[in-house]
């Protein structure tokens, strides 16, 4: 089944000096971008990845034949899926790239206690306070001095200071049982039969997100519209 209704966290304060484990619940090997996006949030890898399919196709993905696979993410990518999940703050570049070892003994203000992600030469961390999560922690959070890469340059940094409403997240779920997968199949059947009988189409095409048809006076498929406003 697939479904727009996957809600990010609700909405609380910013915790300083934490970090979550990340929570790996798909076969996909940990990369960055939604190593930190999870760590910092408390949402699953799945979840991050939601996010990041989101921010990179809108809801329209879910008309794919497949799921996007989510692999390498930009750094403003990070930035927007971390905004729909409800975490924002300010980013700033390092003009002078310090390394990670330089920066975290400089760091001053909301920088030093906030959740932060630090975009190095080679790829995202998350760091808060006194710990840290990448890849290479294993998505497990880490003492900073256990850090590894100290040696890389950092390039710039978001800092998360605040929490704001999140939003809706396309995803796709399994079904949980048999009976709601007969109830859905029963109501497309429905639907495909009361398109039929209003339009006089031949063929009837549902996505999740839009209505097609096919008459007999015309070639190809017609767009009849939104599959929402189509039930309506």
């Amino acid at each position: 089944m697939k479904t727009p209704t996957n809600l990010a966290p609700t909405l609380g304060a910013i915790k300083p000096r934490y970090l979550h484990d990340v929570v790996k619940d798909n076969k996909s090997r940990l990369y960055p971008g939604t190593c930190v996006i999870a760590s910092i949030t408390g949402v699953t890898l799945s979840q991050a990845a939601d996010a990041v399919r989101q921010v990179r196709y809108d809801s329209r993905w879910l008309d794919f034949s497949y799921t996007p696979p989510i692999k390498m993410v930009r750094d403003g990518e990070i930035l927007q899926a971390l905004r729909l999940l409800g975490f924002v703050g300010f980013y700033r570049r390092l003009p002078d790239r310090p390394t990670l070892a330089a920066y975290l003994n400089a760091r001053i203000g909301s920088e030093s206690d906030h959740p932060c992600v630090l975009f190095l030469s080679t790829h995202s961390v998350a760091v808060s306070g006194g710990v840290f999560c990448d890849v290479f922690s294993h998505g497990e959070v880490v003492d900073i001095d256990d850090a590894k890469g100290r040696r890389k340059s950092v390039s710039s940094v978001l800092v998360l200071t605040n929490r704001v409403a999140p939003s809706p997240i396309a995803s796709r779920q399994p079904l949980p049982n048999a009976a709601k997968a007969g109830a859905s199949v029963k109501a497309d059947q429905l639907f495909r039969a009361a398109i039929k009988a209003e339009t006089g189409a031949l063929r009837v095409k549902i996505t999740p997100n839009e209505v097609f048809i096919v008459r007999d006076d015309e070639a190809g498929w017609y767009w009849l519209g939104n599959r929402k406003a189509s039930r309506t």
